[in-house]
């Protein structure tokens, strides 16, 4: 049941519209000023005032506007009764901020249509207000599962800074979003080798979140075990393949993974579509790209993979990146990257710099994350390691 606030001094009018509205199922109060009816709003609540444009003591203009700026009344609809052929106070009625204005010499119908549609129009911004708070709360309540999700995450997959038989090791993580789809650890396997491992699982938010800790302690759990790199893939393939079996997920996993023998002095690697590492020689010579295609873990159900082995020297340089550091700025020119990252790698090497320096130039050349104009476009996580 509406409530309609009529105000008039035309008392006509005035029981005239009162007793009409009243037949018609309306709950209907009336006043003959402007300064009365502003006395019964916190009262009677209406949902709409019709107020004739001519008041004795106000105009129903400045009533209107009184209403308006009051942010109680935002809801509070103002049916302006206007003089027939009036235009200036149609124009008036608008300005004011009237929801609609009716000429007087109106007939029941006419009256009651204009408020059948106000009261329409009201409805609809209701419903929309309730499903607007509806969204507001579980937004809330997403962002405070996201914020739970981005603190399990980070306790998994946490920035590293880590020394092994003089071989040095720093990591940084740049999610897309509170929580990512790159994971990345390194673990020593006995007393003379160390395992790093970097994958990017496609896309990035809750789901690919999710797959990298199952990943992550899936890693954990069998690296001791397996000697190669190219059989850990395989595994992970495995395990990956079989939680979307039957499905049609499109979800795969790029990953990189290295075995560094410290005595022996080798990187032993296989890849499953992640970007290539790059070894810079310690002399700032050259920098290479430790190349080896593979078809990324959960493509394909029976899938191999292979190993390759290089030699390094100590004080060489080894750098490992998910694609999200060439997306940024390079993501069409992918050879342009390539070249710029060598450069980058071998003026470090030359200038001496410190692996947080060489970690900072790389982000400050590729991805920028003062740049406000920035469109995080995927998740970025970077490997350094001075052998």
């Amino acid at each position: 049941m509406y409530r309609i606030l009529i105000v008039d001094d035309d008392l006509t009018a005035l029981y005239a519209v009162t007793t009409y509205l009243s037949m018609k199922d309306y709950t209907v109060h009336s006043s003959r000023t402007c300064h009365n009816a502003l006395t019964k709003l916190p009262r009677v609540k209406p949902d709409l005032i019709a107020v004739s444009a001519s008041v004795s003591d106000m105009s129903g203009f400045d009533l209107c506007k009184i209403i308006k700026k009051e942010p109680e009344y935002e809801d509070l609809l103002v049916l302006m009764m206007v003089d027939p052929g009036d235009s200036m106070q149609e124009d008036k009625a608008v300005y004011a901020g009237c929801d609609d204005y009716i000429a007087k010499n109106f007939t029941g119908k006419q009256l009651l249509s204009k408020l059948q549609s106000l009261f329409r129009i009201k409805d609809l911004t209701n419903s929309l207000k309730s499903r607007y708070a509806e969204l507001a709360e579980a937004n809330k309540y997403l962002e405070l599962q996201m914020s739970m999700a981005q603190k399990v995450q980070r306790s998994i997959i946490k920035d590293l800074d880590m020394t092994f038989k003089n071989t040095r090791v720093i990591t940084k993580y740049l999610p897309a979003l509170a929580i990512g789809g790159d994971f990345f650890n390194v673990c020593t396997l006995d007393s003379s080798r160390l395992g790093i491992i970097l994958g990017d699982v496609s896309g990035h938010g809750i789901s690919s979140s999710l797959l990298t800790l199952m990943l992550s302690q899936v890693f954990l759990s069998i690296c001791h075990d397996i000697k190669r790199p190219s059989e850990l893939l395989k595994r992970i393939n495995e395990t990956f393949y079989s939680i979307f079996d039957g499905s049609e997920s499109d979800l795969y996993v790029c990953i990189v993974y290295l075995i560094i023998d410290i005595n022996a002095k080798t990187i032993t690697y296989s890849n499953s579509g992640a970007a290539y590492p790059i070894l810079a020689d310690k002399d700032g010579r050259e920098a290479a790209e430790l190349e080896l295609n593979g078809i990324p873990a959960g493509m394909l159900r029976n899938v191999s993979y292979t190993d390759k082995t290089v030699s390094y020297n100590d004080g060489d340089l080894l750098f490992l990146h998910t694609d999200g550091l060439s997306d940024f700025y390079f993501k069409e020119d992918t050879d342009g990257f390539n070249v710029r990252l060598k450069d980058l790698l071998i003026k470090s090497i030359r200038n001496k710099s410190r692996l947080e320096d060489i970690l900072k130039n790389a982000l400050d050349t590729f991805y920028n994350e003062s740049d406000s104009k920035k469109y995080k476009a995927d998740d970025i996580s970077v490997i350094i390691c001075r052998l």
